[in-house]
């Protein structure tokens, strides 16, 4: 599933409206700025952890703890004051200032106000973040399952099943949950160790339904 494809279903359908609100522009704005800037963050995201072995740790280590891309369904965690906090931390991370990462949007999104820019980029950078969360989830989720239980009907069933167990934990779930912090990956010095993982994704496998179908 691509990122754009994740974000227009998300929130209800509502993921453009709410990106307008808390920017300040029209849905339709909304929606091309994201699909101008999601895939250059994606893009730019790539190649550092490609040069920068720290930033590559810091990537497998949000997707081995960022759960199920869950953030994209709720509001706040996409579109409030922290998450714009967040992203714009991430894109200095990224990008290497704040000044290269704005000029880098304007370029793409012209005709914004900087504050206006500045919100939408970094809501895009959060987007990006949650949706590699959210694609890299799926199929992790599959391949822990049993052999036997992957066959087409067995994978139809175990959809159906965790899409019933993942409504039933939304609903019990407290209403406000703790927001994932994108910035304490990217963005904010930590120290990350290598870890041992059975099996360490390349980028491609990372990357390749976020920019292979943005």
């Amino acid at each position: 599933m691509s990122l754009m494809t994740m974000l227009a279903s998300a929130q209800n359908g509502n993921y453009f409206e709410n990106v307008a609100k808390a920017c300040g522009v029209s849905p339709a704005l909304a929606q091309s700025g994201l699909e101008k800037l999601c895939p250059a963050i994606a893009r730019q995201l790539k190649a550092k952890a490609e040069n920068d072995r720290q930033a590559f740790e810091s990537l497998l280590d949000l997707l081995d703890e960022g759960g199920d891309g869950t953030d994209l369904d709720s509001a706040d965690a996409m579109t409030g004051a922290e998450a714009i906090s967040d992203g714009t931390a991430v894109l200095d991370d990224i990008y290497g200032s704040g000044s290269a990462s704005l000029a880098a949007m304007k370029k793409l999104v012209p005709g914004l106000d900087d504050g206006q820019l500045q919100a939408l980029s970094a809501i895009a950078a959060t987007s990006v973040l949650a949706g590699l969360s959210k694609s890299y989830a799926a199929p992790q989720a599959l391949a822990s399952a049993p052999a036997e239980s992957r066959g087409l009907l067995g994978t139809i069933i175990s959809a159906v099943v965790t899409g019933a167990l993942q409504g039933m934990a939304r609903q019990l779930a407290p209403k406000r949950r703790r927001r994932r912090s994108y910035a304490s990956y990217f963005g904010r010095k930590r120290k990350v160790t290598r870890r041992r993982r059975t099996k360490t994704p390349s980028l491609n496998d990372i990357f390749g339904q976020i920019l292979g179908k943005l």
